[in-house]
């Protein structure tokens, strides 16, 4: 059903009030704290902070537009810099909900088809998490003995983390890559759906499937754009990582980097596979569980507090400056449809 000029508009002006609506919101309520902690923090502490949080986006950037590029020559750098920004804004205003939906959109309005979009966003949360289990196993080989040592209990938790980190990856790449899977899909809906609508839709939905599986087999098919993609991946986790150890160094000078370091990646990955919306919650108590007895409560949860602002509000900002630029940049437009379809009509 085509929407005409009229009701886009009107849609645009009530999405635009209700971003603004929940911006006011968050700002009021979740990153209050947060942006308590940026005012009295220290210019060292800020310029690594927003630092680390920009060239992470832009190692993103460039790591989405490596992924995106079999598909459509016209995707930049720029693009893939933006793309983190804007499915960050939406992963935050929807809990969570619309992380996944927004990055396909993002890919469709830059030219891909929905079934590469989707193919994208699989590889690229494939590529995510493997390099988190990557880290995550490094740095348990690294202080095996020293949480033997001092919290046994934490192994376990570990290794469940990245047994699970590894079951989501497995499970991705079957259902986009598995042709038996597809055959069975078309096996089940055409024992259930009878009606020529209903077949029409499933048709439709296997074409999608199948164009699905050919995308992501394409990129893996390239090899050296795969091995970009994985040193593109540790290279970003990489920048996110090294935080709490500038952040924390500077009123303990005797930590170690690569304790810290191990910390985080065993802190991201156990957030990860917590159940929470977006990760709110998760991430705060596995921080601080693992932070507060190497470094006390009051530099944890500041650590903590910087951490989040580089790696979750600082893009997000960003997202929120470009779906303001994009929402103005579609009303401007429909305005100038409208005018110019009352001049026909006059």
């Amino acid at each position: 059903m085509k929407i005409n000029s009229k009701t886009k508009l009107l849609l645009n002006i009530v999405l635009l009030v209700v971003i603004l609506g929940v911006m006011f919101y968050l700002l009021q309520n979740s990153f209050g704290e947060i942006l308590a902690e940026l005012k009295s923090t220290t210019v060292y502490a800020l310029i690594t902070v927003f630092a680390c949080g920009t060239l992470y986006l832009i190692a993103e950037g460039i790591n989405i537009k490596t992924l995106a590029e079999p598909f459509t020559s016209d995707f930049t750098r720029r693009d893939g810099f933006f793309a983190v920004c804007y499915y960050t804004f939406y992963r935050v205003v929807t809990f969570g909900a619309g992380t996944l939906i927004s990055e396909v959109n993002y890919y469709r309005r830059k030219g891909l088809r929905v079934s590469d979009g989707v193919g994208v966003t699989a590889l690229h949360m494939v590529m995510y998490k493997l390099a988190l289990l990557v880290y995550a196993l490094i740095g348990l080989l690294i202080q095996f003995s020293l949480f033997y040592d001092k919290a046994p209990n934490m192994i376990p938790l570990i290794l469940a983390g990245m047994i699970v980190t590894f079951l989501i990856i497995a499970a991705l790449l079957l259902l986009s890559l598995s042709l038996k899977l597809q055959v069975l899909f078309v096996k089940i809906t055409n024992k259930l759906f009878k009606s020529q609508k209903l077949r029409e839709m499933v048709d439709q939905a296997n074409l999608q499937i199948y164009s699905l599986r050919l995308a992501v087999n394409g990129i893996l098919q390239e090899r050296p754009r795969i091995f970009k993609i994985f040193l593109l991946n540790l290279l970003k986790m990489a920048i996110w990582y090294v935080l709490p150890y500038f952040l924390l160094v500077e009123n303990h000078p005797s930590l170690d980097f690569l304790l810290t370091f191990s910390l985080i990646s065993f802190t991201v990955i156990l957030a990860g596979v917590i159940p929470t919306p977006a990760g709110i919650g998760s991430f705060e108590f596995v921080y601080l569980l693992l932070f507060k007895p190497l470094v006390g409560t009051v530099d944890a949860v500041s650590s903590m507090l910087l951490y989040r602002f580089a790696t979750y509000i600082w893009p997000f900002a960003l997202g929120f400056v470009y779906v303001l630029w994009d929402k103005r940049k579609a009303i401007k437009g429909e305005l100038k449809e409208l005018n110019q379809s009352s001049e026909k009509t006059n």
